[in-house]
């Protein structure tokens, strides 16, 4: 495996961790309380001095406060396939995006959550947080498993992947598929990890086994091992 300070093959392939949840009917405080969790937990990580939505509001305040601002950025149609967005989709939960700066890294996230449903074809609760480069080298092997632990310590996931375009290119695995990444996270009550291919290893990480490939690998590679790794221990959905 690298170390911490080692630049991974991903750190400049549009690296970010997927999550998604088995979740439905979140309260505005619910969400509001495990986004904070996260971030206070991203913020020493990546040396964050304010974290702040779109419309440029910092995230900051009491709990009744962020839950607040979870309420005022209800699930919109999109215009035309755009990013303009639209009316809001009563009764569909919220979205939004908390994104900051920090000397190496600025972290973007974007969270979904709170629709009574949890989705048939596609999970309607999902988490995304892009580590963006503030120049080449940036991000670190440390840095995604900084990330990591605190997606899996803070957002109560079915399973998140830290992945980058090349391996979600090669595995196409999407939907209620368990994903596939440089590290690939399962909840204990998604399934149980007994053995991972060779090169590969399995941590216990928040109720759940982390899979981590060595940061040099090739997205080839990556996906062999992982999707052998899934294939022996008879994962392929999250159950839904």
């Amino acid at each position: 495996m690298s170390t911490a300070t080692t630049a991974p093959v991903w750190g400049s392939q549009r690296a970010n961790i997927r999550a998604i949840r088995v979740a439905a009917g979140e309260l505005p405080e619910s969400i509001a309380a495990r986004t904070d969790a996260l971030l206070r937990e991203l913020t020493p990580a990546f040396d964050i001095p304010a974290w702040r939505l779109t419309s440029g509001q910092v995230w900051e305040g009491s709990q009744e406060a962020l839950a607040d601002i979870v309420r005022s950025n209800p699930v919109r149609e999109l215009v035309g396939g755009s990013e303009e967005i639209g009316d809001v989709l009563p009764g569909e939960g919220y979205s939004f995006v908390v994104s900051a700066t920090g000397p190496r890294v600025a972290p973007r996230l974007w969270i979904a959550a709170g629709n009574p449903v949890v989705g048939r074809r596609l999970p309607t609760h999902h988490l995304l947080l892009e580590l963006r480069e503030m120049y080449v080298g940036a991000v670190t092997a440390g840095d995604g498993d900084a990330a990591c632990a605190a997606v899996a310590q803070t957002w109560e996931s079915a399973m998140f992947t830290l992945s980058d375009d090349p391996v979600r290119q090669l595995a196409r695995r999407g939907n209620w598929k368990i994903g596939i990444g440089y590290r690939t996270w399962i909840s204990a009550e998604v399934g149980v990890v007994n053995e991972v291919a060779d090169g590969l290893a399995a941590t216990e990480l928040a109720g759940g086994t982390l899979i981590s490939a060595p940061d040099d690998w090739s997205a080839e590679h990556v996906v062999e091992a992982m999707t052998t790794t899934l294939r022996d221990n008879g994962l392929d959905e999250v159950p839904h």
